[in-house]
């Protein structure tokens, strides 16, 4: 098995991972409370801390400070291609 992973393996990981997360139950509160509550104190808060402190999975934590740090707004078109996608990062980027 080789020790990396190739450009496309990794835009997969990151989709998947976002993916997962869009479908959480609680995942469009929790952005809205980062948004509103926790970046305003804290602008710079990791995404580890950030899921202690909110009580979420790293990756969640990940996507949603990933989300409002670019900038980008949930599309309410269904079948459209999700502009949340993000391929020029992927879910190893986050692991340091």
């Amino acid at each position: 098995m080789p020790d990396e992973l190739s450009a496309l393996e990794k835009t997969e990981l990151w989709n998947i991972l976002v993916d997962t997360v869009h479908v959480l139950p609680m995942y469009k509160n929790h952005k809205r409370y980062v948004e509103g509550v926790m970046l305003k104190e804290k602008p710079e808060i990791s995404s580890r801390e950030l899921a202690i402190q909110i009580n979420v999975t790293l990756g969640e934590a990940i996507v949603i400070l990933d989300e409002l740090r670019v900038g980008k707004h949930e599309s309410d078109a269904a079948n459209a291609p999700s502009p949340l996608k993000r391929t020029d990062r992927s879910l190893l980027d986050f692991a340091k």
